[in-house]
């Protein structure tokens, strides 16, 4: 008997969780009155985020000792984990109750009371704690936490120093201060800690540090650092994803996996390197939350099809879907909507959420609903197809996903290259972002639609221009336009961009505001450190609404896109006003974005294959103002008839996706690529 504990014992210490479960299975189905392994049974599948499974096992435990303290303390834990908040607090109060002196059921209770946004109780059982233990780093990070979020950052940082005072080299401390200074705007002071903290310990894999690395220095304009940080992440990929033990992935930081799903386009990590992350993750949650398959047959009527979404409002998705859902309306599928937040009028300018949601036969409010009961909202509605908006964005509600709320559920707009993950179907992209080459190496099953991967708006722009001394341009010199994400600017675009400058004289760069005073100021000072002017870097504030924003793009004369991670939302914006575009055909699926929308357009000449055709063709069309002309007039003259601008032609094929993906699933076949055909 014991010779199976040990092995048991043994896997749990090499975090091999299946097979330490597997083994205390074997053990209990010989022994099962014994409520040790009932108790480590249940912390592996806590570990493994099983949690409703956990709390059974947690259960049987204390049913075979009621008088163990710690028993009750874990099925809190597990309770609260499975959103079942008032049985784990009166689990966690009776472990106590019975043991006043252990710290970790007060642990638990106090971020029971934090997540129920009791502060007060919260913050007094904290501190208690850190009173009682000055070294308790769990308690000090969470109180720190929670004092950054009630907006709170001198008492926060107070906490962090008091500990930092007699251990200053501690580098767990140290991160959640860096992530204290970005969440106040202080991006330099959080840059500063963080690269301390990789001096002190650099990052051995995909940790929550190294994904904050990159992220600030992209933020913070530091195009000198960003050499460092890809190699840091090479480094760590086989450290965390070996090809040979993709068992090991499920060891792998949840929550750092998520923002490298985010990052890693905007370095040009490769697609078979972020499709990796993304099965990882896909699997880690899947594993977590298993499917809840349907017990009936759908109800009749029309096809019930539905999209989730945190940005319904004033954000790229809600900027591109609202003509779209407009469009949708008039199709013969009932269009159900789940909205996971909502923004106020003063920030949701234009009034794309109400846009989008009055499209909807049904609208549910979920922002207030638990997984659980989200969940149980989407399977009540009994869809045929779901299909998500966010992926891994803030806000994105996976683990609900990974229910399997509708009976088909597709993934699209985040994860380009695909999503791969056990509970999504399909990833919607398009030909051009995933080319015959591209689609079978680790992207899950590709729907690729017939034209570009989204459509937009076109608006019906004022006469009246707003003048370049307005904002900031010469009158006489030549405009490039390079609005866009700062996180997108590579160090070898940039350098293209100031060898430009050098050959045009009286051009200019017109940027979008950066992130932050100091990162604008960062770049001004790598431009003049290159020998090019800083003035010649215009910053264009932002605009109080949509139409104002695209009007003003044509100021400029000619936009440049950027190469590791081109422009999408904004492209189309450039196009929409009749600005020519130039791009560079990239190299990930992030990198083709520009091209995508180009094609999707009409005139593909302005589409190079090399950076030094790009720089060619921008000297080019800097001297000689016909050639220019010629190309805007094409742009202007494709737009009426753009399929990019063609919201019921992307709606037809939506509908032939929905007919396919249902008919596929009520015979029974198993998702495989298809393209839509028009």
């Amino acid at each position: 008997m014991h010779e199976k504990i040990d092995l048991a014992n043994s896997h749990l210490a090499a975090g091999r969780f299946a097979e330490a479960s597997s083994a205390f299975e074997e053990y209990l189905k010989l022994n099962p009155l014994d409520d040790r392994v009932w108790f480590f049974a249940a912390s592996i599948l806590f570990r493994q985020r099983r949690f409703s499974e956990s709390v059974e096992y947690y259960r049987s435990a204390l049913r075979l000792k009621p008088e163990n303290p710690d028993y009750y303390a874990d099925l809190g834990a597990a309770l609260r984990a499975d959103q079942r908040v008032g049985e784990a607090e009166a689990m966690v109060r009776e472990a106590i109750r019975r043991n006043p002196t252990n710290p970790l059921p007060v642990f638990t209770l106090a971020n029971l009371c934090s997540s129920q946004r009791r502060y007060e109780e919260a913050e007094r059982m904290y501190r208690a704690l850190v009173q009682g233990n000055p070294d308790s780093i769990s308690a000090i990070e969470n109180l720190g936490s929670m004092l950054i979020e009630l907006n709170r950052p001198a008492d926060a940082m107070a906490v962090f120093d008091a500990y930092l005072a007699r251990h200053p080299e501690n580098v767990q401390v140290l991160t959640y201060k860096a992530i204290g200074f970005d969440k106040l705007g202080n991006l330099d002071q959080a840059l500063a800690v963080t690269e301390r903290t990789i001096e002190l310990a650099p990052p051995k894999g995909l940790e929550m540090r190294l994904a904050s690395y990159m992220s600030l220095v992209g933020r913070t304009g530091r195009l000198d650092l960003r050499p460092r940080v890809l190699d840091l992440v090479m480094d760590a990929i086989p450290v965390t994803l070996p090809d040979e033990a993709p068992e090991r992935w499920f060891e792998a930081d949840r929550n750092a996996l998520r923002r490298f799903t985010y990052l890693f386009p905007y370095y040009g990590i490769n697609d078979r390197d972020l499709l990796k992350v993304h099965r990882a993750l896909g699997n880690q949650i899947g594993a977590s939350f298993p499917p809840i398959l349907p017990k009936a047959p759908p109800r009749a009527g029309r096809l019930r099809v539905g999209f989730i979404s945190y940005n319904f409002g004033n954000h790229p998705i809600g900027h591109l879907l609202s003509v779209f859902f407009e469009a949708h309306k008039l199709s013969e599928n009932e269009l159900y909507l789940y909205s996971l937040h909502q923004q106020q009028p003063h920030v949701d300018v234009d009034g794309y959420g109400p846009r989008i949601h009055a499209t909807a036969d049904q609208l549910r409010d979920c922002r207030n609903l638990s997984d659980r009961e989200l969940a149980q909202l989407i399977r009540g509605d009994d869809l045929h197809v779901l299909i998500d908006l966010d992926g891994y964005l803030h806000g994105g509600r996976q683990e609900v996903l990974a229910t399997r709320p509708a009976r088909a559920q597709i993934h699209w707009l985040q994860s380009l290259a695909g999503c791969p993950a056990p509970y999504f179907d399909y990833t919607i992209v398009d030909r051009v972002i995933v080319p015959d080459d591209e689609r079978d190496q680790g992207n899950g099953p590709l729907i690729r639609l017939a034209d570009a991967f989204q459509c937009g708006e076109r608006f019906n722009l004022p006469e009246v221009l707003p003048s370049r001394q307005s904002e900031g341009l010469p009158e006489d010199g030549f405009v490039f336009c390079v609005f866009g994400n700062w996180l997108k600017i590579d160090p070898e675009v940039f350098d293209i961009w100031l060898n430009i400058l050098r050959e045009v004289p009286k051009s200019v760069l017109w940027f979008t505001a950066g992130p932050t005073p100091e990162s604008i100021k960062k770049i001004r000072e790598l431009t003049e450190a290159k020998g090019v002017d800083p003035a010649r870097l215009v910053i264009a504030e932002r605009t109080a609404d949509k139409i104002s924003h695209i009007n003003r793009h044509r100021l400029a004369d000619l936009f440049l896109d950027t190469f590791t991670f081109s422009a999408a939302t904004t492209t189309m914006d450039a196009l929409s006003a009749g600005l020519p575009v130039l791009t560079k055909r990239g190299r990930t699926a992030q990198g083709r974005l520009s091209e995508a929308h180009i094609r999707a357009v009409g005139p593909t000449e302005l589409i190079v294959d090399t950076a030094e055709a790009y720089f060619e063709t921008a000297l080019r069309l800097a001297r000689d103002p016909d050639e220019l002309g010629l190309h805007r007039r094409k742009l202007l003259e494709a737009l009426p008839e753009a399929r990019l601008f063609n919201a019921k032609r992307m709606v037809t094929q939506f509908k032939k996706i929905y007919q396919e993906v249902w008919r596929r699933h009520a015979a029974g076949e198993t998702p495989t690529h298809f393209d839509v055909v028009m």
